[in-house]
């Protein structure tokens, strides 16, 4: 008997403000339904006013149904049968929700409703056999370690185990692949699809990343300002005649076709088998092995590579943040003026102070400059992102993430550099702020001759934005090459692998 999900007029305000107005939609055991839309569009809202866990500010009002029965009627009490039992959640950043000190067997017990250690110990084939089920191998030593002990991947896996563990109906999955590289989204998504089919659970996927979902939902729901514009089998997602948001979201999920850049002569900056080791007189594994590498004018390098690589480590040799352990960072060109760098942290939020307003924070990047200077560049450079000036005056927690992240570029492109270096600076962004700050580091590069290194763990922003790839594995560059040269011939294992996550999005068109 197919098992039912619905919910009806569901709305969540807070005070007179509508958050999320009247969506009406149901998941059926054995579907994947993705619900896709731009960051505060109201996805994950939605799944938090189904599992009742809304902060208590925010109020819900409407029918949600779990084969007919009112879960907006129950008590807290009862909804923690649901929760964990019939409905399970997989989270964005597992190990943010999970306890610290606890075991990962501890979190798959307790989700398995097991509470004293004389019982937990009947029930060890069925952990490991679990862990084994999502692909975590030896599973009896990865249920002995802690949160912090595990990869992204691993955590995310471990993850899906726990909400696996007590059988349930449907599985709320909020942005459970954004945080990880293409490789492991790719695994995680084929593995979340396999053990849905394979178990017949309900799977409402919240993304807003329309290219990783294409080929693994069956229906697709998108949500715009607190609204549900569109609702469509994922197979005619791409026709002509879909929502104006719908089309937006999968425009920016396709690839650009790119000019190849003419390379100079003279690079700006050059890395001379440049490492570096933080271990305890340098004895210990290196964090960078000895890296040769240069950057010309007006270039786009594409860093990438999977977490503890090497990339960031990179960035901070090349910005001056750190010293090589061996070999030199060379920032000199033929007159002997310094390259002028600068860096743009992966979140903006935690980048700018929460206490000062955006014009204080910003002009301290230019403090030694006469006052009249400062206002003439400040106006310059908001220009330059497209931003008003009278956005100076909020503190960062009035603006949008896209808008810090322009502020962001903005100070950087106060010092009047010739290099910007960005670091995964627009992973926490939706596909279409993402595309917007790319299209704007592009146009900076054309119109400033800024050149440009972008570090990613995302392929699709590296195929987006790049002429050469540089790719980090285990601390070492394994490989560089142009764009194409990459995408169509990849030499080493790593990158062949990286190639093939790509979602083949590249292929996919707006039909009529």
């Amino acid at each position: 008997m197919t098992k039912e999900l619905e919910f009806i007029d569901l709305s969540v305000s807070s005070g007179q403000k509508s958050l999320l107005s009247k969506a009406r939609g149901a998941l059926r055991s054995g579907e994947l339904v993705a619900v896709v839309g731009r960051s505060g569009s109201g996805k994950t809202l939605l799944t938090k006013a189904i599992m009742g866990l809304l902060p208590e500010q925010l109020q819900a009002t409407g029918q949600i149904s779990l084969d007919g029965q009112r879960l907006d009627l129950l008590s807290d009490k009862a909804m923690n049968q649901i929760r964990g039992q019939r409905i399970s959640m997989l989270f964005q950043q597992p190990k943010r929700v999970m306890n610290p000190r606890m075991t990962i067997r501890a979190h798959l017990l307790e989700a398995m409703g097991v509470r004293t250690w004389g019982k937990s110990k009947t029930h060890e084939a069925q952990v490991c056999a679990l862990f084994e089920e999502v692909g975590l191998s030896p599973a009896a030593q990865i249920a002995g370690m802690r949160p912090d002990q595990l990869s992204g991947g691993m955590a995310q896996r471990a993850m899906l185990a726990i909400a696996l563990a007590a059988d349930p109906e449907f599985i709320l999955a909020d942005e459970p692949t954004s945080s990880l590289d293409s490789i492991l989204k790719a695994e995680v998504l084929q593995l979340l699809r396999k053990k849905q089919q394979e178990r017949g659970v309900g799977v409402l996927f919240i993304t807003h990343d329309i290219a990783s979902i294409q080929h693994i939902a069956d229906r697709v729901v998108v949500i715009s300002d607190g609204q549900i514009v569109d609702q469509c089998p994922t197979a005619q997602l791409f026709s002509k005649d879909r929502h104006a948001k719908t089309r937006e979201l999968v425009e920016a999920s396709l690839p650009a076709l790119r000019a190849t850049r003419t390379e100079s002569s003279e690079p700006l900056l050059e890395a001379k088998e440049a490492s570096k080791n933080y271990t305890r007189k340098a004895k210990g594994p290196a964090a960078l092995q000895p890296t040769s590498l240069s950057l010309h004018s007006g270039q786009v390098l594409g860093v990438v590579g999977r977490s503890g690589s090497g990339k960031s480590t990179f960035a901070r040799l090349l910005a001056g943040l750190e010293v090589p352990t061996s070999g030199q960072i060379i920032n000199q060109h033929a007159c002997d003026v310094a390259t002028r760098v600068q860096i743009i942290a992966q979140e903006p939020y935690s980048s700018f102070d929460p206490r000062l307003d955006l014009r204080t924070s910003m002009s301290a990047a230019v403090h030694r400059l006469p006052a009249s200077e400062i206002t003439e560049r400040m106006s310059r450079v908001m220009a330059q992102v497209g931003l008003p000036e009278d956005l100076l005056e909020r503190r960062p927690g009035q603006c949008s993430g896209g808008q810090l992240q322009r502020l962001a570029i903005a100070r950087a492109l106060l010092t009047e550099p010739q290099v910007l270096i960005c670091d995964e600076s627009t992973s926490a962004l939706d596909s279409v702020a993402q595309r917007h700050i790319l299209d704007l580091l592009l146009e900076l590069r054309n119109t400033m001759g800024l050149s440009l290194v972008v570090i990613s763990h995302d392929m699709g922003v590296i195929r987006y934005v790049s002429d050469d790839v540089a790719v980090f594995y285990e601390s070492e560059l394994v490989e560089h090459r142009t764009l194409n040269e990459f995408l169509t011939s990849a030499e080493h294992q790593h990158s062949k692998e990286l190639v093939a996550a790509l979602d083949q999005t590249a292929a996919t068109t707006i039909s009529d």
